[in-house]
């Protein structure tokens, strides 16, 4: 049976896309808002023949990587607006719970955290998150429900700013660290249990492929790389993850939502036996 789509789909999406990116800001403002809400909107609750169809119509397929980086833009712009909201607030703690996608983050997390435990009888001990932009909600969210110290690292210095004054505000500049670096020069990653890299950390399945294979060089052999992907229309929004282009690492559990989550997670293990932790990161 042939899939019937909504032929207006691909229209809308590139109209979208253009809209987005000949902005010279796309800072929080109720434009800005108003059209990531319709492609996050589109992305939801599609059938896979409509998802393929859609993601193999020319017009669509040919900005695929500009939504990305636009998305990137938008998502970077609104995590720094709430970073900053969040540290100058009278009550932090209850700030970053308004923050508009803290449910998302919340059910995302708790999801991960099931596929980790699913995976691994013993919780990691260190862990760090490569991405972690303005507003490090997961790892924020990390240290709070599994008692341990997060490293974050992202190559933003402006980020990472944002990022310290964040965690000081909310009383966590104890479990949460920020080193600002290129994850590439990174040579030794082999304190940490697991390592999460964010969605937006590599652009395509090149960027991608060159980052696993650093971090297999760099992790120790029996640590947990945790990937975030997506899948279907999910991926007008962030790149789709091959589990099957997981190499030089072990995938072990794919998790897909199908709620309002966008991201998916794939959960791989770095091959070799065990070893005992470093003391340090060196970047």
């Amino acid at each position: 049976m042939n899939t019937i789509i909504d032929p207006s789909l691909p229209t809308r999406i590139h109209r979208i896309y253009n809209e987005l990116a000949s902005m010279g800001s796309l800072e929080p403002s109720q434009r800005v808002n108003h059209l990531f809400s319709e492609l996050v909107s589109i992305s939801m609750s599609r059938s896979r023949g409509e998802a393929d169809e859609v993601l193999g119509d020319p017009a669509v397929s040919a900005i695929r990587e500009g939504l990305w980086r636009v998305c990137s833009r938008g998502e970077y712009e609104l995590e720094r607006h709430w970073a900053r909201r969040i540290a100058a607030a009278d009550d932090p703690a209850a700030e970053l719970r308004s923050f508009p996608y803290a449910v998302n983050y919340e059910k995302l997390t708790r999801l991960e955290l099931s596929g980790l435990r699913g995976v691994r009888d013993e919780p990691p001990r260190r862990v760090l998150f490569i991405g972690s932009g303005p507003l490090p909600f997961t790892s924020i969210l990390l240290a709070e429900r599994l008692g341990v110290p997060v490293s974050n690292i992202d190559a933003d210095e402006d980020a990472c700013a944002d990022a310290r004054a964040l965690a000081r505000r909310l009383g966590l500049s104890e479990k949460l660290g920020f080193i600002c670096a290129d994850a590439l020069s990174c040579s030794d990653l082999s304190e940490f249990d697991c390592v999460f890299l964010a969605a937006l950390v590599g652009m395509n399945r090149r960027e991608k492929s060159r980052l696993l294979h650093h971090l297999h060089g760099v992790m120790r052999p029996g640590a947990l790389l945790l990937v975030r992907s997506s899948q279907r229309l999910r991926t007008l929004l962030y790149p789709e993850v091959d589990i099957h282009g997981m190499a030089p690492f072990e995938p072990l559990l794919e998790l897909h939502p199908h709620d309002e989550v966008i991201n998916s997670a794939i959960i791989a293990e770095r091959p070799g036996a065990t070893g005992s932790p470093a003391d340090a990161v060196t970047c």
